[in-house]
């Protein structure tokens, strides 16, 4: 299993990252526009999936990156953001009980499970491009558990990534989605790769 240190080294390795990823930043703020940043993003979970070169791949062909950015849009939405929506919910009524931060506890798994829960959504709607796919919880609840142990760093370096870089928020947030997503990608990939192999011998 690739470490997060690995993987990030190997998207950064090439020079030319940072420019594509201030692109990345500046569409993320442009109504619209963000859904070519999201099909950026996907376009990266896609390479991963597949094992090929981990990177930020060139800009290009902007309608595909359009349709699926809509795609991934729409499950970062419903895994990701909807979720954490929900938590705040729970957590609001609690103000009033005056227990400091301790109210916020709810909040704690909706936003660790919210990035790794939304990449293997992307993850297994990019084999058929089906939603139905994406959402069929027990296949991705599966996911999760088989690597538990791997996603908890990435997923707290996320947090302390966007906190640090609170100033250059949009950038910070396409480079720590495009890290992290790459990095849960490779997760599951391996694990699932591991299982074919196991299955074979």
């Amino acid at each position: 299993m690739p470490s997060l240190e690995q993987v990030c080294k190997r998207l950064f390795s090439d020079q030319s990252w940072f420019l594509k990823a201030i692109l990345g930043a500046l569409l993320l703020i442009v109504p619209v526009a963000h859904f070519l940043a999201f099909g950026y993003l996907y376009a990266m979970i896609e390479q991963a999936r597949r094992g090929e070169t981990l990177d930020f791949p060139e800009w290009g062909d902007w309608k595909r990156l359009f349709l699926n950015g809509l795609a991934a849009f729409a499950i970062f939405m419903v895994l990701g953001v909807i979720p954490i929506l929900l938590a705040w919910a729970l957590v609001w009524p609690l103000h009033f009980l005056n227990y400091g931060a301790f109210i916020y506890l709810p909040l704690v798994p909706a936003i660790m499970l919210a990035g790794p829960l939304t990449v293997a959504g992307i993850y297994q709607y990019q084999k058929h491009e089906e939603f139905r796919d994406a959402f069929r919880l027990s296949i991705l609840i599966a996911m999760l558990r088989s690597t538990k142990s791997y996603f908890w760093v990435p997923t707290f370096a996320l947090i302390g990534f966007l906190v640090a870089g609170y100033p250059l928020m949009t950038f910070t947030i396409f480079v720590g989605l495009a890290a992290s997503w790459t990095y849960y990608t490779v997760s599951f990939r391996f694990v699932e790769e591991s299982r074919k192999r196991t299955v074979r011998l």
